[in-house]
C-alpha cells in the first residue's frame, strides 16, 4: 500500500483531534436522513442491460457497487406497492391493531374503475380475480398478500381508502413518506402504481423504499412467500394468490438461488421492473432494475420478462467479480510522527486500530489503495501505547472508501525537564504573562516619572538663607 502524507494545509493541527468526532456527528445525522448512503466508488459493469436504470447496493458494506441512471424520473408501475406495503405495515403498528385484525371492505366504485381503465381504455390491470365483488371484507394480511403476491390492484385502492381516506388523499401520505425517507424524485399519484404522467419515482428512491421496508415485520417474509392462501373472507372459502416473481420459485425454469422477493411491476409506458434481493457467499445485494423489455415488435408481452434476464446478468457479474478483501490489518505500522517532550527518542511509530475489509473487485490487488494519514504535526509526551493520535484515509480509484484510526505503536515517557521548560514557555507566551510584565513596567516607568517630577519640584521650591 501505498503510505502518503497530506499536503501541510489539509493536516489536523495539535488540539484538532475532536475534528474526526465532530465529522462523525455530521456523518450520522446524513446517514439517519438517507436510508441508502452513497458509495464512495461505483464500477462499471461490463457488459450492457436493457434496463434503463439500474441500482445494484451491497447490504453488508452498505454501498453503490454500480448503477444506471439512478436518479432519472421513470415510470414505476407495480413497484409503487412497495410504499403501499409501507405504510400499510406502519399505519397496523401505530394503531396498535394486528394484520389479522385490522379490516378493510372493497368498495363499489373500484370495479368500476379498474374495468374503465382496463377494458374501456385499453390499458392492463392486474386483479385478484375470481368473485371478488363489493362489500367483501379483507383483514389486512389478506390484503398485503394480495397485493404484492400477484399484484393486486384493486387490493391497493382499498389500502388506500381504508388508510387515507381517499386515493388522493393517501397519495398525499405516499409522497409525505417517501420525502421523509429521503426520496428526492418521486410523486405518487396512485396506490398501486396504473399509468399516470405524473406518477414518476428513481431507481434510487426505490432502494431507499426498499430498504426501509426490509426493516418492517412482516415484509420480508411476505415478498418471499411463493405462495399464499388466505383463508375465508365473508364472501368466500378461500383465496389464492401466487407470486409473480418466477425466479424465486423452487423448480421453476427460471429459478436462480438465494433470490428473494421483492416486487415486479410492468405497463408499456413503463416497461419491464423488478427489484430483488439475493444472498450468496456471504453477500447480499439488493438490485433495481426499471425500463427493461416488455413487449416484442408486436407489442405483445414477451415470453421471458426483460427485468429477470437483466436481474441474472447482474447478479452473475457482481457474484463472479466481486469480493470482500482485507485492505487493512489491525495493529499495521504505518509510519511515525515526530515527538516532543522526550528525551528517549524524537519520533513515535504508528499502528491502525482495526482491521478494514472492503468489497472490491477480485482484481484489486492491496497496493491499489492509497493510504493518506490525518495527523498532528507533532504530539508531545507523555504518550501511552494504543492513545488515538489520528485516522488514515483509504482511497481506491480516486476516491475515499473508508477510513481506521491511528494509534501509537508505543509507551513514552516524558522528562521532567523538557516538561518544566514548556510549562515556563507556554506561560511565558501566554496572554495574562505578557499583560503582567507590561503591566509592571509601566508602572516602573510611571514611578521613575512621579520621582523625576518629584525631584524636579524640590529643585524649584528651594531657597538659600541670606547671611547677615
Amino acid at each position: 500500500m501505498k503510505f502518503t502524507r497530506p499536503p501541510a494545509a489539509g493536516r489536523i493541527a495539535p488540539g484538532a483531534l475532536l475534528r474526526p468526532l465532530a465529522c462523525f456527528v455530521l456523518c450520522l445525522a446524513l446517514a439517519l436522513s438517507l436510508a441508502v448512503p452513497a458509495s464512495a466508488v461505483i464500477f462499471n459493469m461490463d457488459f450492457e442491460t436493457d434496463a434503463q436504470g439500474v441500482y445494484l447496493y451491497n447490504m453488508d458494506t452498505e454501498t453503490i457497487v454500480s448503477e444506471k441512471n439512478m436518479d432519472k424520473a421513470m415510470y414505476p408501475a407495480s413497484l409503487t406497492k412497495i410504499m403501499t406495503c409501507i405504510l400499510a405495515l406502519e399505519y397496523v403498528e401505530e394503531k396498535g391493531s394486528t394484520l389479522d385484525t385490522e379490516i378493510a371492505v372493497y368498495p363499489a366504485y373500484v370495479q368500476d374503475y379498474l374495468y374503465d381503465y382496463q377494458w374501456v381504455q385499453g390499458n392492463g390491470a392486474v386483479s385478484l380475480g375470481g368473485d371478488l365483488r363489493p362489500g367483501e371484507e379483507f383483514t389486512m394480511r389478506q390484503m398485503l398478500y394480495a397485493l404484492m403476491l400477484p399484484s393486486a390492484n384493486e387490493i391497493a385502492m382499498i389500502i388506500a381508502d381504508h388508510i387515507g381516506g381517499s386515493q388522493e388523499a393517501f397519495a398525499e401520505l405516499m409522497n409525505k413518506r417517501a420525502r421523509e425517507l429521503g426520496c428526492q424524485n418521486t410523486n405518487f399519484v396512485n396506490p398501486n402504481g396504473l399509468f399516470d404522467e405524473n406518477h414518476i419515482t428513481t431507481p434510487h428512491d426505490i432502494a431507499i423504499m426498499s430498504i426501509h421496508a426490509l426493516t418492517l415485520e412482516g415484509f420480508e417474509e411476505i415478498v418471499s412467500a411463493t405462495y399464499y392462501d388466505s383463508g375465508p373472507t365473508n364472501l368466500r372459502d378461500n383465496v389464492t394468490c401466487d407470486t409473480t416473481i418466477n425466479m424465486q420459485v423452487s423448480g421453476h425454469d427460471l429459478y436462480y438461488s438465494g433470490l428473494k422477493g421483492i416486487k415486479t411491476g410492468s405497463v408499456p409506458q413503463a416497461g419491464d421492473c423488478f427489484v430483488s434481493t439475493c444472498t450468496r457467499d456471504g453477500f447480499t445485494y439488493l438490485l433495481v432494475v426499471m425500463g427493461s423489455k416488455y413487449l416484442d415488435e408486436t407489442g405483445a408481452p414477451l415470453p421471458q420478462r426483460g427485468a429477470f434476464v437483466d436481474t441474472k446478468r447482474i447478479y452473475d457479474w457482481v457474484f463472479d467479480n466481486f469480493k470482500r478483501k482485507t485492505l487493512v490489518d489491525k495493529g499495521t505500522h504505518v509510519g511515525e510522527i515526530p515527538l516532543k517532550l522526550s528525551l528517549e527518542r524524537d519520533h513515535i511509530k504508528l499502528m491502525t486500530g482495526e482491521r478494514f475489509t472492503y468489497l472490491v473487485p477480485v482484481s484489486t490487488e492491496i497496493s491499489d489503495v492509497t493510504q493518506v494519514a490525518e495527523i498532528p504535526d507533532s504530539i508531545n509526551a507523555p504518550v501511552k501505547k494504543n492513545d488515538e493520535i489520528g485516522e488514515l484515509r483509504l482511497i481506491l480509484g480516486g476516491e475515499e472508501i473508508g477510513r481506521v484510526t491511528l494509534l501509537a505503536a508505543e509507551s513514552v515517557e516524558a522528562s521532567p525537564m523538557l516538561v518544566l521548560w514548556e510549562r515556563i514557555k507556554e506561560i511565558m507566551s501566554s496572554f495574562w504573562f505578557k499583560f503582567i510584565v507590561i503591566l509592571i513596567v509601566l508602572l516602573i516607568l510611571f514611578y521613575i516619572f512621579i520621582m523625576i517630577m518629584r525631584n524636579r519640584g524640590r529643585r524649584r521650591g528651594y531657597k538659600p538663607r541670606r547671611r547677615i
